[in-house]
């Protein structure tokens, strides 16, 4: 028979220690504690189970199915980076199969459970200890928490030596051993120095290359603006924006989402944009994206919604922070413009906003460009508007000026021949436009005053909804507007007639109340979806002590239920249900007999004792044993008395003389 292989020896409570490790650096301590205490708990009780193969395997499976779904949740939510969401749950997902072997006989698991193939190959089949494991995937989990002080090098150090403490060949001394460690130790610290910087790199470039491929339908750095086109683009009523109302909040409220250089054709581009990724702060989930504000900062809690797993974030002028635990990487270009790499839905983020920021971004050649097609009929508004001021604010101040008094708002314009340029037809003839055509004329015509500009857009929030409780921006309200560099710092110029916004408001569906409701519950099974889930799932912990005590009480009652010390923690007598066989199993143990962890009554005995003594067969011996344990409570002879006889005549039988296994008698 081949003899079953002992659990691996690991310091006491270490399993412990490296879940409340996990725990407490990625804020899942109160699960991480719960599961210790189970753990140690079933490690400690008083009772094991002797757990078929086959209940293994469905423990296996249930694990394995358990992974599947978070691993399919999680792509689903965070794309490639939901490969740290799911290692930051890995502990959650393995724990069954951990917990079902800390509560069998054998404190081991088959092979079987783990591989599928060795269910039809039982010759093959051993059992190992996944303890050790255990430890190691709660550290790398942890790692998940971006806590890569000292304080976490110290605690792996910690666990890791302690287990190599543990299992030390004692062959070693103490030194030749202690030196050894702390030369694999200094290896490991130079070739993880050394491909850190590697590794850093591939994580920044890879993201933002794969983001560029062409299959990609937004491109960040273009927008296709609806001059010279027939539609009414922006009369839909679906929410974009929600901005949770705070004291200071002042309205209305300019959220820009981008700002682009060059303009050619009704299109504008960000020119020299490439998006680079930006570096968390330690130990939080926030980013700075600008140097802070030389005046007072606000916060605001913005939610957008989105369809794509990149989104530009719509932001206040000013925006120096932005923080969500709902973002997997965060990019931003030397224009400011912010992308966010969130699950599709509603993202909800916080951003810190000042007045003005230090060391804004100079402007450059492309932001004093105008296109050859558009010089003379700008020499000629200019001529009409007269910039006679000295200074750049002047100046801009009279650009604006011209445009309100004598422009209207139109959201749709009338068909132009195909020979008219867009732009020059709003300059000269119509005078009317959508905040688009604003917004492009009084950028070219700050430039041909000699002032940087560029093109912006975004959102204006003003209306509250009573049934969101929030500030609201619908499609509707998205805006542009110019940005005019002078006085050392990028100035809003936007020369659309204000009324544009109520204009708007005036096209409203009379089903918008229904569609706000729709959208709502929907806006709520999304954020549901997101970080709220996560609000409930940190109490689901609570609930796992009742549940296992319910467990245990249950199990408690289960035949295959059997004392701890059968299993050579505390002697081989409790291994039996029945006090019969207490004197053979004395007798095997004073011969330094005793089952192996997961050995059955009737394979120890078979190893350890001889077929027969005392006229006695060893297999009717065990017979009647199990006879008298699994006999239905309505058959006679309860007392058991005719096997206890049958063991006083074999022990009898076996004299003064030790006994020996069959094999070696």
């Amino acid at each position: 028979m081949t003899n079953q292989p002992q659990p691996v020896a690991l310091p006491p409570l270490w399993v412990a220690l490296a879940l409340c490790i996990w725990g407490a650096l990625t804020h899942n301590l109160t699960g991480a504690v719960a599961m210790a205490l189970l753990l140690e708990g079933f490690g400690r009780a008083p009772g094991k189970w002797n757990i078929a193969e086959h209940d293994f395997h469905r423990a296996a499976d249930v694990t394995s199915l358990i992974f599947a779904l978070v691993t399919v949740v999680e792509f689903a939510r965070y794309s490639v980076h939901g490969i740290y969401q799911i290692l930051n749950v890995s502990p959650y997902c393995l724990f069954p199969l951990v917990l079902i072997q800390r509560a069998s006989t054998a404190q081991t698991l088959p092979l079987s459970a783990l591989f599928y193939s060795l269910r039809r190959q039982p010759e093959l089949n051993e059992r190992i200890d996944i303890l050790p494991q255990y430890i190691a995937l709660n550290l790398l989990a942890a790692s998940t928490g971006n806590q890569h002080g000292w304080y976490y090098l110290g605690a792996c150090l910690v666990v890791v030596i302690g287990v190599l403490v543990r299992g030390r060949p004692r062959r070693y001394g103490w030194p030749a051993w202690t030196l050894a460690l702390l030369l694999a130790g200094t290896l490991g610290w130079l070739m993880q120095q050394g491909v850190f910087g590697v590794q850093r790199w591939l994580e920044s470039s890879f993201t933002y290359w794969v983001n560029q491929f062409p299959w990609l339908l937004n491109d960040p750095n273009r927008a296709v603006t609806a001059i010279g086109t027939i539609g009414r683009l922006k009369l839909s009523d679906q929410i974009r924006v929600r901005v949770t109302p705070h004291p200071h909040l002042s309205l209305p409220l300019r959220l820009q989402e981008a700002s682009y250089d060059s303009f050619n054709f009704g299109t504008w581009t960000a020119t020299h944009a490439d998006f680079a990724a930006l570096d968390k702060r330690a130990r939080e989930q926030a980013w700075d994206t600008a140097a802070a504000g030389s005046t007072g900062s606000q916060p605001f809690e913005i939610t957008i919604q989105h369809a794509g797993a990149l989104v530009l974030l719509p932001a206040p002028r000013g925006t120096y922070t932005i923080a969500s635990p709902e973002i997997a990487e965060l990019q931003h270009n030397r224009f400011g413009t912010v992308m966010a790499e969130a699950p599709p839905g509603a993202l909800r983020f916080r951003a810190m906003a000042a007045q003005t920021l230090t060391n804004e971004p100079a402007p450059s050649a492309s932001d004093s460009a105008v296109p050859k097609q558009y010089q003379e009929l700008l020499k000629t508004i200019t001529s009409e508007i007269g910039t006679t001021a000295t200074t750049d604010t002047g100046r801009a101040t009279q650009i604006r000026q011209f445009f309100l008094d004598h422009f209207k708002y139109s959201l749709i314009q009338q068909d132009s021949a195909a020979w008219k340029t867009p732009l020059a037809d709003f300059l000269q003839h119509s005078r009317r436009g959508h905040c688009e055509y604003f917004a492009t004329a009084t950028v070219l015509l700050l430039r041909q005053a000699g002032i940087p500009a560029r093109y912006a857009v975004g959102y204006m929030v003003e209306n509250y909804s009573e049934l969101e409780h929030a500030y609201i921006a619908r499609a509707r309200h998205a805006h542009a507007w110019a940005l005019a560099w002078f006085d050392g710092s990028w100035q809003v110029i936007d020369a659309t007639p204000s009324e544009w916004y109520e204009l708007e408001d005036e096209r409203a569906s009379r089903w918008q109340y229904v569609q706000d409701v729709v959208g709502w519950l929907w806006y709520r099974y999304q954020r549901l979806d997101e970080t709220d889930f996560s609000d409930w799932s940190a109490r689901l912990p609570w609930l796992v002590p009742p549940l296992a005590l319910i467990l245990y009480l249950r199990l408690r009652k289960s035949p295959t239920a059997v004392r701890t010390a059968a299993i050579g923690i505390t002697g081989p007598q409790s291994m039996v249900g029945d006090p019969a066989l207490a004197a053979l199993f004395a007798r095997l143990a004073a011969a330094g007999l005793q089952p192996l962890p997961g050995e059955t009554v009737a394979r120890f005995l078979a190893r350890a004792a001889p077929p027969a003594s005392g006229g006695v067969s060893l297999s009717d011996l065990i017979r009647d044993y199990y006879y008298q344990r699994f006999r239905p409570r309505t058959v006679g002879d309860g007392d058991g008395a005719g096997l206890r006889a049958a063991v006083a005549r074999f022990c009898a039988g076996l004299g003064d003389t030790e006994p020996q296994p069959p094999e070696l008698a």
